[in-house]
Order: C-alpha cells, then structure tokens, then sequence
C-alpha cells in the first residue's frame, strides 16, 4: 500500500496539467485505495487533535455548502465541488495509515513543473498562442504551475538538506524554471502576486530556523531573474503589467468595463452593492446570476459582468453567494490548514516534515492569494489541487515530531 498511495502522489502532480484532468488519476487512486480501510483486517490511522481538526475544515466546507444548496434550492451540479472535499476525508486517513515516500511528492511535482513549462511553450512558439492555458483556462493554467513553482522550490531545498545528488538537484531546480516559464506565458497576475507573498513567507521560516545565510542567493537570484524578465523586449510580464494599468484607468476614469481589468472592477462593485441585501444566507448562484441580470437591464451595471457565473474574487463570491456563512467556511479552509502546517514548520520537527509543513503553508498563502482575483474553488481543478494536495502534505507534515529524517 505505500507503494500504491506513492504512485498517486506521484500522478496528482506529474500529469497535473500535461493531461486534460490529469490531476484526477492520483486523487482517484487515493480515494479508490481509501476502500482497503473497511476490511476489517486492515490497519487504521492513529489520529491526534491537529488531523481531526484538518478533517473539520474540510467537512465543515462540505456540510455548509449541502445545507446552503438545499436552501436555495440549487440543481445537483452544485453539489460537485463540495464533494470533493469530502472524497479528500477518505484519502487522508489512506494516506495517514499508508503514508506514501516523501519523494513521490517532491519528483511528481518536478516532473509536472517541467511537462507544464515544455507544454506551455510548445503552445506560444509552435501555435502562437498569446496566453498559453494547456487544457484549461490561462488563468487556472498559470496558478497552477505557480504551484508546481513552490513544490519544486520546496524539493530542490530538501535535495540539498539530505545530500542529494547532482541529477535530483538538476531535476527540482529545472522543475522550478520551467515551472516560471509556465506562469509567465499564461499571463496569470494572480500567480505573480501569489509568489512574492511565498518568497516573503520562506524567507521568515528561514530566518525562524536560524537560516538567515541561505537567504543571500536565492535574493539574489530572484531579483536578477526579475530584472531579466522585465528588461526584455517584448517581455510578458511588463506587456501584462502595462494592460493592467491601461484598463485600470479606462474603468475609473471612462467607466470602460469592457476590458479584463475593467470587467474584474466592476464585478467587484456588483459584488459589494449585491452582498449586505442577503448577508444571512446569500442569493445563491442563480439568485446571483438573475441579480445581476436586473442590474444590467436597469443601466445599473455594464453588461460584461451578466455572463460570469462568480464575481472573479474568492471572498466576494463566496459572501454574495452564501452569505457570510459561505465566507466564514473560505476563511476556515484556508486559515484554519494554515495555522496546523506553522505549528509543524518549526525546528522540532523531522526535515521531511518541515519541507511538507512549509509547502503545505505556501498552498494555503498560494490560494488566499489566488483568491483576490479570481474564484478558484468554483474551478475543478482548483478545488482537486486544493483539497488533494492539502491531505497529501498534511499527511507528511504529521510523520516524525523528532529524530532521524525517513529520507526514502
């Protein structure tokens, strides 16, 4: 069985974006491998407070939007996302009885970094492709491998505590780059603001851990590759930077809501004029969908916000849409993880776990991020990479609260 549930820690990031729904093989495997638990001869988990308190985020997420569907009255399709959460309970008690080889994590997520990057430029050179998505939207695309980004950050670390050798090095820290190239082509700003806040958390874990003098390189090498990035012609990253403030001032200054940036702030203003009429439970998303529609028939809204089915910021879409019940359960999800992982990222704790607990932190840091530009749940793949690498890094974080790293 550990064999097994390394395997699909393996595959949910190897082929996470290489392969349409590529990501759901692993999280499959892991939930499908969860049934081994109902024999009656089979081990079980020895759970402490922190793993039943994980659970209750991820059940508490689950049972909230059941009830809030229920009350207004949504079709079953609605019900889809917060299954997954739940599907995610039955992996990490697999995970937590067979707990997979740490390095099935780091090596899927290198792999995945690089398939990514060769598939987003095969996209841009060979298709000329403005915003490279692979099989998916730009925006999720490139989220995603900011993702895969920090994973492989977190391997290329641990290659160099344990003494790897050169080719697993070589592997991560290619991982990374390509993993880079990805984001940037996909034109994603919510991913560029997402990595700077994970730089700024790694650098503290780093100096909490009495680490300060491995910060210098990495510095500096994150500040030449982004000088690099923004002097050359062309470059992605100045070109998208330029539109963001173009379209920013086309909306506050002409009220043009018809632009990315525009659309985005004017969902925005829907949102916070729509939230505090139904702060208890919300409109729902088809009481959402119709609000906005009236708002747009009576020139109260421009007509760019009526097609979205969420308002493009996590928070937002989650108070208009449930209230502040629905924000409160976002918040638990995100902060609630977070707060569990810290509490493994100190220096008592095994190398395995510090490197699970600091990736899983970033996941959590990534997501509150992502969140402020677009509504990643409301996305399968956003939900799948959430709640499965959630219970995947939770499962290493918890291992060994002292002694001898299980370096395999």
């Amino acid at each position: 069985m550990p064999t097994y549930t390394s395997l699909a820690v393996f595959l949910l990031s190897a082929i996470s974006l290489v392969i349409a729904s590529g990501f759901s093989l692993g999280a499959g495997m892991l939930v499908l491998g969860a049934t081994v638990l109902l024999r009656p001869a089979s081990p079980r988990p020895r759970l402490a407070a922190p793993d039943y308190l994980f659970i209750a985020a991820l059940g508490f997420y689950f049972l909230l939007h059941v009830a809030l569907n229920l009350i207004h009255h949504a079709p079953g399709r609605e019900y889809d996302a917060p299954l997954r959460f739940l599907l995610a309970i039955p992996a990490l008690l697999l995970l937590c009885t067979f707990p997979p080889r740490p390095g099935a994590l780091w090596s899927g997520a290198a792999v995945g970094a690089i398939g990514a990057g060769l598939l987003s430029l095969w996209q841009w050179l060979a298709w000329g492709m403005d915003r490279p998505g692979g099989s998916t939207n730009p925006i999720q695309y490139g989220n995603i491998s900011a993702l895969l980004a920090v994973l492989s950050t977190y391997g290329l670390a641990r290659a160099l505590a344990l003494g790897h050798g050169l080719r697993w090095k070589l592997l991560h820290a290619t991982g990374v780059l390509m993993a880079l190239v990805a984001t940037l082509l996909s034109g994603s700003r919510g991913s560029w603001l997402a990595l700077p806040l994970c730089a700024i958390l790694a650098a503290y874990l780093l100096i909490r851990a009495g680490q300060a003098r491995r910060l210098l390189k990495p510095a500096v090498l994150a500040l030449a590759a982004l000088a690099v990035l923004a002097l050359l012609p062309h470059s992605p990253l100045t070109a998208r930077y330029r539109q963001a403030v173009s379209e920013a001032g086309g909306y506050l200054h002409d009220a043009d809501a018809q632009s990315s940036v525009g659309a985005r702030l004017e969902m925005l203003r829907v949102g916070l004029y729509l939230a505090p009429r139904h702060l208890l439970l919300g409109f729902g998303k088809e009481g959402m969908m119709q609000a906005k529609q009236h708002m747009v028939e009576e020139g109260l809204a421009s007509d760019s916000v009526a097609e979205h089915t969420h308002l493009h910021n996590e928070y937002l879409d989650a108070l208009v849409k449930h209230g502040i019940p629905g924000l409160l359960a976002v918040l638990v999800l995100y902060l609630l993880p977070l707060r569990l992982f810290a509490g493994r990222a100190v220096p008592g704790m095994s190398i395995e776990a510090r490197m699970a607990a600091g990736a899983g932190m970033m996941l959590m840091l990534s997501y509150l991020a992502f969140g402020l530009t677009q509504a990643f749940l409301t996305h399968n793949n956003g939900v799948m990479m959430f709640a499965f690498l959630g219970v995947i890094l939770w499962s290493l974080a918890r291992q060994q609260p002292a002694g001898p790293a299980n370096t395999a």
